[in-house]
C-alpha cells in the first residue's frame, strides 16, 4: 500500500471521551499528538510485520468480532515515566483481546502489551516524569463503544488511516 511503512491495527479513543487525552497530549507531548489522534493498538509491526497480511486479518477478524466496550482508567507508565506515560484500557467485553487473538495468530507473535492510550511517548517527549509528577490528568473512567479498526501506517509526517473496517454488529 503506497510509501507507507510500519503499519499498525488501531481504534481511535471515541471523540466524547477523547477530550482530556488530547489537552494532556497537545500540552505535555505535541509531537505525537500532531502525527495521530489517541488511539490503542490492536496490533504493532513487530508483531504483525508483513502488512498484507495484517490488512487481510483485521478485515476477516472485523467480521467475526461484534461491537464491544472499553472503559479508560488511570495512569500507567513503561519502566518508569521516562519509558512513557499511558491511560490504562480495562476490556470490558473481552473484545480487544479476542480481535489480538484472531489478528495475531501465526505467523504473527502476541507480545504481552497491556492495553493502554498513549500520552507521552519517550521519542517525541522527554516530559515523563515531569507530566507525572504534576498529577495534571485525573482519572476519567469514561467507557465508549468500539465499533471499527482501522489500518494506520507512517507517511514520514504523521500517521495516516489507510482503510477503515466497521465491526460486524454494532451495539
Amino acid at each position: 500500500m503506497g510509501d507507507y511503512r510500519n503499519h499498525h491495527a488501531t481504534i481511535f479513543v471515541a471523540p466524547e471521551v477523547a477530550g482530556p487525552i488530547e489537552a494532556a497530549r497537545r500540552d505535555w507531548d505535541p509531537d505525537m499528538a500532531a502525527r495521530i489522534a489517541p488511539h490503542l493498538t490492536v496490533a504493532y509491526p513487530h508483531e504483525a510485520p508483513i502488512s498484507d497480511l495484517l490488512i487481510e486479518r483485521v478485515a476477516e477478524a472485523s467480521k467475526n468480532t461484534r461491537a464491544f466496550r472499553l472503559r479508560l482508567g488511570g495512569l500507567g507508565c513503561f519502566e518508569g515515566p521516562e519509558g512513557g506515560v499511558y491511560v490504562n484500557v480495562e476490556d470490558l467485553d473481552d473484545g480487544y483481546r479476542k480481535m489480538r487473538d484472531e489478528v495475531l495468530r501465526p505467523p504473527f507473535h502476541n507480545i504481552a502489551y497491556p492495553p493502554h492510550v498513549t500520552l507521552l511517548h519517550p521519542q517525541t517527549s522527554r516530559r515523563g516524569r515531569e507530566f507525572w509528577d504534576s498529577g495534571s490528568y485525573q482519572r476519567q473512567g469514561q467507557d465508549f463503544t468500539v465499533g471499527e479498526v482501522t489500518i494506520t501506517a507512517f507517511d514520514g509526517a504523521k500517521w495516516v488511516v489507510l482503510v477503515t473496517y466497521p465491526l460486524a454488529c454494532r451495539r
